[in-house]
């Protein structure tokens, strides 16, 4: 079967579905493939797409940005009444389009193509239109909005084991994040700081709205891989603009928790984006952090997060030093 899915999160979601109904995870990685489309030919996109599964009855072949990308698209329209190229190989994305429409209607039985695009198409583009036609499945919503957005916010938190107020999923709603990823994570966090009482919208204004642009991820993502300078450079950046270092910590706890959890998945031999409840691409970053980190600086870590959490409650440390002394203890190489 062949699939058209969008780049965001409601796309990661149907992979992980797609994923599990490969069986056990380690049938998984055997049976998937996960091609650039950037610099792919049709040849080496039927090499792969043959190949029969490895002790299992289907193979999933994920192929990302073939059609391009928001930043450097076209119509096949578009590009032949332009003249235009695109940048592989110096030909037209609408010759790159027409090889694939070609080749769509051999994809074997037993192969699940999945193509994984960024960006929007008309409802006369040729390839959603042959998809539909050979009975496969497209997914290109974008993000959703009003009432349906609500009651994402809404399920999602129940999901997590929370609980909001209406008024706060409401200013959740409002938030300038045009990325279900993006604001899933914001969900987390708010879940782990309300610690089982309705999330309100005073939560919100204290660890959310300080920073629209949610740079704290730059932040984790650095402490995760170990990169101190990264890490500090992004905390001042940060409190430069007024970021609460409360947010900076719940955060990093956060982390912490999610490398456990990995550390756990991965010693059982489970499902790890499953585990995590993250998307799998998401949740591979985790397990290299986790590897990375070691089990024994986790514990020691969530230990210290406790500590300092403390010590700031009871005014024993102010906040900014204290966090800027974790994250230093975070990123060093066997202390925490």
């Amino acid at each position: 079967m062949i699939y058209l899915l969008r780049d965001d999160f409601f796309g990661e979601e149907r992979l992980a579905a797609l994923r599990d109904r490969l069986g056990p995870v380690d049938f998984q990685s055997l049976n998937t493939t996960i091609l650039d489309g950037t610099r792919l030919s049709i040849g080496e996109l039927r090499g792969a797409a043959s190949a029969l599964p490895f002790l299992g009855e289907r193979r999933l072949v994920i192929v990302r940005r073939f059609l391009g990308t928001s930043t450097n698209r076209g119509d096949a329209s578009d590009d032949a009444s332009s003249g235009s190229t695109s940048r592989r190989g110096g030909r037209g994305a609408s010759e790159r389009e027409q090889e694939l429409l070609t080749y769509l209607p051999q994809v074997p039985e037993s192969t699940d193509l999945v193509l994984v695009e960024d960006r929007d198409f008309s409802a006369d583009h040729p390839v959603p239109k042959a998809i539909k036609q050979l009975g496969g499945e497209l997914q290109t919503g974008g993000m959703p909005r009003g009432d349906q957005l609500l009651a994402w916010v809404n399920g999602r938190i129940a999901t997590k084991g929370g609980r909001i107020e209406r008024a706060a999923q409401e200013r959740l709603a409002g938030l300038a994040v045009d990325d279900l990823r993006q604001l899933d994570l914001i969900l987390d966090l708010l879940v782990t700081y309300a610690d089982g009482r309705a999330i309100q919208v005073s939560d919100i204004e204290t660890l959310v709205e300080e920073s629209h642009d949610l740079g704290v991820f730059d932040l984790v993502d650095a402490v995760g891989a170990g990169d101190r300078t990264g890490a500090l450079r992004a905390y001042h950046h940060l409190l430069a603009n007024n970021v609460s270092p409360i947010y900076v910590l719940v955060m990093l706890t956060r982390q912490i928790r999610l490398l456990l959890i990995a550390h756990e998945a991965q010693t059982n031999r489970e499902d790890l984006a499953g585990a995590l409840k993250l998307p799998p691409r998401v949740a591979q970053k985790l397990g290299r952090q986790a590897r990375s980190f070691g089990v024994d600086r986790c514990i020691a870590a969530m230990q210290r997060l406790a500590e300092i959490d403390q010590a700031i409650k009871t005014g024993q440390a102010t906040e900014e030093v204290a966090v800027e002394l974790l994250i230093v203890g975070f990123t060093g190489r066997s202390t925490i």
